[in-house]
């Protein structure tokens, strides 16, 4: 008898193992898992998000809109092109769509070791308009409030000397975040077309964040673009 339930006691064991052993192996894989996400939070975190790099960025769009010369990429990470495409909006009986179609060609680059990526937009349609904008890496966490003023003093400083220049002037679009700065050139650029440069950022309570620094042409270009 009792060697009846040792041998039983054998085979419960050895039963038990496989199971044992998938659930020694999940664990395994949801712990690899786990470090993957935070190795990925982790170095979302350390990448370089000072005004300095933003600054940086936001120079090199700012010259190449208002000169109409093509962006200086160099050391920066090619991230590719991509386009978009609207279509008209069409009313029946209407000879002409409500809202004219377009289409938006991206090309994006990454400063390395930083959170910014800086993407450069032709959008072909009524009016010809070509924009550089800097933005967050899409694994990057929102900005935070600290973060916010650490851009904005940074703005403020160069756009004052920007204006102190003789050169631009104090150009701020609507105020639909919690920060929303701009400088634009007295001149039209090269292009034919009035420039802005802005600052945009939400970091309040109950509103969807929001972060971008950007040069734009605002209005149609008399002159062909360079391509």
């Amino acid at each position: 008898m009792l060697g009846k339930v040792s041998n039983q006691f054998e085979r419960n064991i050895e039963g038990s193992r496989p199971r044992g052993d998938l659930l020694l192996k999940a664990a395994m894989r949801t712990e690899f898992i786990l470090v993957i996400v935070l190795a990925t939070c982790a170095s979302a975190l350390a990448a370089d998000r000072s005004a300095d790099s933003l600054s940086q960025l936001s120079m090199l769009c700012r010259q190449a809109i208002e000169r109409a010369e093509q962006l200086d990429v160099n050391g920066l990470i090619d991230l590719g092109p991509s386009t978009t495409v609207v279509e008209p909006l069409i009313v029946e009986g209407l000879a002409e769509p409500l809202v004219p179609g377009w289409k938006t060609r991206e090309h994006s680059w990454q400063l390395p070791g930083s959170a910014f990526m800086v993407v450069e937009e032709v959008r072909d349609g009524p009016s010809f308009q070509r924009a550089c904008i800097v933005k967050l890496v899409p694994s990057a966490p929102a900005l935070t409030p600290q973060e916010e003023a650490s851009f904005v003093a940074e703005f403020l400083r160069q756009r004052a000397l920007l204006i102190a220049a003789g050169t631009h002037e104090e150009r701020n679009p609507a105020p639909i975040y919690s920060t929303n700065l701009g400088v634009g050139p007295l001149e039209w650029s090269a292009s034919g077309c009035s420039i802005i440069s802005g600052l945009q950022i939400e970091t309040r309570l109950g509103h969807e964040p929001f972060f971008r620094s950007l040069s734009a042409e605002q209005t149609f270009c008399e002159t062909p673009h360079k391509e």
